[in-house]
Formats: structure tokens, sequence, C-alpha cells
């Protein structure tokens, strides 16, 4: 408290208490001195404590400017790398836009290059060399990814790989597929990337790749001047050699070109059965054709004049013009009549008939086996047409179905079998029909004939009575 405010607190009491005295007034004023001296030494103190205070107080306000000074210099600092990092950013964008514009240009040539290689590989002998090219080759180029390292490094191998395959000639053992779509071994020439020539046993010929497995197949065979000349090459007798530089063309063509040899081959065991069957029944044919065309020969014109004869008289001459048609069965027929002249009628109907009969067997002889052959011939065909399918289905199990000229030799035995059994059976049923009703009408005639010959008998025994 201030020291007037004091004073002015003492007079105040003093004037109000008038009949104080001095002594109490005294005690007043000394109380009052020692409030002041309170009052001053508590001023002291507090302004010390203000002073102390203000002093931490600015020590903290230093710190703290200086804390906030480097804040702001941190900021600076940040903004000043955020800005970098923004151009950084803004450089990397537009080299991402730029990469990619390359990395797209590289995967379109990588697969432009990519399709064309796998056109070449599908259609190149060294594929069977590297079966596994085709599938890598479809691999790089599936997907709409772009290829990694890995992939242009793989890619890159293959094409040196293709490059140094495609001057060489090589000469390997290796398996091929046959026309019969077996798999055999054999000797294989390899003219790069051209063409490829076989040999097995005595047997050569081109070979082509499967544009599905990669797989070499032997084309059809050549003609017999191209077949000499690669025999001569692979034997070592001649270092020049047909090669087809149309990229497998000609050699499509040879494969596509089989004569019926060829195909009759194609259907397996079963086809020389049927084969057989088939000259067994021409065979038959022939001789019925021959036997039943010489039989039906002038046989009215025999006829005649033997009744001129029998009417005549002449008996004699009568048996000897039938006997110029020996083994004829018109002619045993009539002879047969002519034994019995001068017998009752029923004697010579019987003799004639017996006559007819016997010679019956003969006209129709071979005609039940034609037709049992012409039965015979499409079941061997169907016998073949379910080897073959099981053929197939065998090839289907070990070798999937994703490549169609390996389940060629089971289709091909399957059908061919067929064909040629129906090839066979329908000829046989037909001229077996036609021989058979040949033979009813000869054996008509010889009735006929009969008749006639039996009527001039009785005519002329009537004539004779």
């Amino acid at each position: 408290m201030k020291p007037s405010r004091l004073i002015l607190m003492a007079l105040l009491i003093s004037a109000a208490i008038p009949g104080a005295n001095a002594a109490d007034l005294d005690q007043v004023a000394q109380q009052v001195v020692s409030d002041l001296n309170q009052a001053k030494q508590e001023k002291r103190q507090t302004v010390a404590q203000i002073a102390a205070s203000r002093q931490a107080l600015t020590a903290k306000l230093a710190q703290i400017r200086a804390q906030v000074q480097a804040t702001q210099a941190d900021v600076a600092s940040a903004q000043s790398q955020l800005d970098s990092l923004r151009q950084r950013r803004d450089q990397l964008q537009g080299l991402r836009v730029e990469h990619g514009s390359q990395m797209q240009a590289l995967k379109t040539a990588i697969e432009q290059s990519g399709r064309k290689m796998l056109e070449l590989a599908k259609h190149s002998p060294f594929t069977a060399e590297t079966p596994n090219r085709i599938d890598m080759l479809n691999n790089l180029l599936a997907g709409k990814r772009t290829p990694n390292m890995t992939d242009i490094h793989q890619y890159v191998e293959i094409a040196f790989d293709d490059m140094h395959a495609s001057r060489q000639i090589m000469h390997r053992q290796g398996a091929f597929i046959n026309r019969q779509g077996r798999q055999i071994q054999g000797q294989i020439f390899r003219f790069g990337h051209i063409d490829a020539i076989y040999q097995h046993a005595e047997s050569v010929g081109y070979l082509s790749p499967s544009p599905a497995s990669g797989r070499l197949m032997a084309a059809a065979p050549p003609p017999w001047r191209i077949r000499r000349n690669l025999d001569a090459y692979v034997n070592g007798r001649t270092e020049a050699v047909y090669v087809d530089i149309s990229g497998g063309a000609a050699i499509g063509r040879l494969a596509r070109r089989a004569g019926w040899w060829e195909q009759i081959k194609t259907g397996g065991v079963l086809v020389w059965p049927i084969v057989l069957v088939g000259l067994v029944a021409l065979l038959l044919m022939t001789e019925r054709l021959i036997f039943l065309g010489r039989v039906r020969q002038n046989t009215d014109r025999l006829m005649t004049q033997v009744t001129e004869l029998v009417l005549a008289g002449d008996f004699g001459q009568a048996l000897q013009a039938a006997q110029s048609r020996a083994g004829r069965p018109t002619s045993n027929v009539i002879r047969a009549g002519l034994s019995q002249q001068g017998q009752p009628r029923d004697i010579i109907e019987s003799s004639l008939s017996e006559a007819i009969l016997k010679e019956t067997p003969r006209l129709e002889r071979f005609l039940p086996t034609l037709k049992v052959l012409a039965a015979v011939a499409p079941l061997l065909g169907l016998l073949g047409t379910v080897t073959g399918m099981i053929n197939t289905f065998k090839v289907i199990t070990i070798h999937g179905a994703g490549d169609p000229r390996l389940m060629a030799g089971g289709i091909s035995e399957a059908l061919i079998t067929t064909q040629l059994g129906l090839a066979v059976a329908i000829p046989i049923m037909i001229i077996a029909t036609l021989l058979g009703r040949k033979a009813q009408r000869i054996a008509a005639d010889m009735e006929e004939k009969a008749m006639a010959m039996m009527a001039a008998l009785l005519k002329r025994q009537s004539v004779s009575i």
C-alpha cells in the first residue's frame, strides 16, 4: 500500500476520534510507519519477483522466437524440397509418357516380329528339334501385358537360334509321323528352314511340319524322278537335291495328292482281306460270265436243226448235232430227250425233267458264293472302321487331340476300309443278281427247248403209227 494513502488514513482516523490524546496518536503514527515500512518491503519483493518473472519470460520468448525461426527455416526448406519434388515429378511423368510410348512401340515391334517368327516356326522343320519353341512364342505373344527384360532376352535367344538354324544342313536320327499316322524313327536331313527329307528302310520322301505341334509329317511320295534323286542324296551318291523353296507349298500339294494305291494302303491290315474278297469275286464273276455267255449261244438254231431232223426221222443226225454242242446245258437236255425216242410221254417228260434238274446247279454254280462275298466285304469294312476308331482313341489318349494329323492313321483306316468294303460289295451284288437272272433265263430256255423236244418226239411217234 502506498505511504500517502497510509498517512491519509491516519489523519482520517484522528479526525474521527476527537477525544484521542497525543500518546494514542503517536502509537497510531508508529503503527502507520511500521505498516509503511512493511509495505515498502513487500513492494521491493514484488518488484523483484516481477523483474525475475519478466527475465524468465523474456528468455522463454527469445527461445520461442528462435524455435519459430528454426521452424520457418524448416518450412522454407521443406517448401523448397516440395518444389524440387514437384519438378522431379513433372520430369518423371514426362519420362513415363515417353518411355510408355517407347515400350508400346517395342511391344508392337516384338508382337509383329514374334508373329512372323511364330508363322515361320509353324512351317519350319527346325521346330521339330526344339518342340517348345512354339509354346514359348505363344506365351510371349499371349495376353496384353508389356514384355519384360526376361521375355525380351528369351525372344532374342529364339531369334538367334533361328538365324543359326537357317544356315545349317542337319543330319540326325529322329522321329516323324508316317503316312499312316504312326510315329517311327528314321534318318532326317534338314536344309535350314527350307525343307526336310527322310529315309526309313527303303523309302525316302519329304517331311512337312505340323503347324499345331511342330512334329514332322511324311508327305505324299514324290514322283519317281524326284524320289530317285532323294535316294541318291541320302546315300551319298550326289550332292544335288530337290528342295521346296516355296516354303512348304509344293510339299503341301504333294501331301494332298495321294493316289488310289496310297489311299488303299492307309486303310490298315484289313484292306488286304477286302482286296482278296474282291479278287476272288472277280475270278468267279469272270468264270460265270464266260460260262453263261457260251451257254446261251445258238440254242435256237440248234433246236430248229434238231427238230427238223427228228421230224424227218433222222435221229442219228439229230444226236450228232446235239453232241456238237457237248457240255452246254441245252445240248445235254436235248440229248437226254433224244435218248428216249419211242418211249411213252411220261418217260420222255421224266427224262427231260431229270436232265433239267441236273443242269440247273451248273447254271447256279458260284452264285451263292458271290452273294456271301458281297455280304462279307462290307462286314470287313465295318470291322476296319471299328479298329481304326480304336487306334484313333489310343492316339488321342497318348498325344491329345491338338494335332489332327496324328489321328489321320486311325481315321483313314476307319474310312478307307468302309469305303473299300462297299466299293467291293456293291459291284459283286449287282453282277451276282444279273448272273442269277441270266441263269434263270437259261433255265427257262432249257424248259422251253425240252418241251419243244418232247413235242417233236411225240409228233414223230404219231406220224410213225
